[in-house]
């Protein structure tokens, strides 16, 4: 690589990150004038969400300590490992919160998921069809991590007000939006995990992709929509 090619490189990348706080920046400036929001509570406990969908039972659930869910401040979660009649497992994580940036607030996955030897190799959006009947399709994002030879395929998204949203900076974006149209900002995080034995990455992405289309719809009984009633 040339020097003029590296030193090109090296702008692009400031110039991405100058973007990206300048984003952070204003979400948070603009977020300490929003005057007048309201909690939403979450439609139905999350603790209800069905035990099987589809071939996918219900094996065994994970309950955080007081520390972390302070840490975390989330009003309601589930962290459910679900297993198919193949015994194909799935990790399944929602964590709602009922004001994001006030009581608590999202840890992305980009930053809470690498450590104890595991890193990201890729991160890429992905498409996701809920309905079906009406070939719908919402963007996810998908991270490949690894530790030495093992590999673990994560997808994840922001089921926020009605919306399914895969980028961190756009539900940012929305979520200032909301708070000034809607005086609301009550959000959710959902991440799915699966492991993908002998680096059979597509195996995993395709019982995950399954897995999420049956979710999504599901998550509409309990994550707040759109019209949902303030308190």
């Amino acid at each position: 690589m040339s020097i003029f090619e590296s030193m090109w490189e090296d702008k692009f990348f400031l110039y991405r990150i100058g973007i990206v706080l300048i984003c952070i920046i204003t979400t948070f400036i603009l977020l300490q004038n929003v005057t007048g929001t309201h909690n939403t509570q979450i439609l139905q406990s999350l603790s209800n969400f069905p035990k099987q969908l589809g071939p996918w039972t219900l094996q065994n659930t994970r309950e955080s300590g007081s520390e972390v869910i302070n840490l975390l401040g989330v009003n309601d979660y589930i962290d459910y490992t679900y297993q198919n009649n193949k015994g194909n497992q799935i990790n399944f994580y929602v964590g709602f919160y009922e004001s994001v940036g006030t009581g608590g607030g999202y840890h992305s996955p980009k930053n809470c998921l690498p450590g104890g030897g595991w890193g990201i190799d890729t991160t890429k959006n992905i498409k996701i069809t809920p309905n079906k009947k009406l070939k719908t399709q919402v963007n996810a994002t998908e991270m490949i991590i690894r530790n030495g030879n093992q590999y673990q395929v994560v997808f994840y998204w922001y089921q926020n007000r009605g919306r399914i949203i895969a980028s961190e900076y756009w539900e940012k974006i929305y979520l200032v939006l909301d708070a000034l149209i809607m005086k609301r900002r009550d959000g959710s995080f959902v991440r799915l995990m699966a492991q993908a034995p002998q680096g059979n990455i597509k195996k995993a992405e395709t019982l995950l992709k399954n897995f999420a289309q049956l979710a999504m719809p599901q998550l509409d009984n309990y994550l707040p929509g759109k019209n949902s009633i303030r308190k």
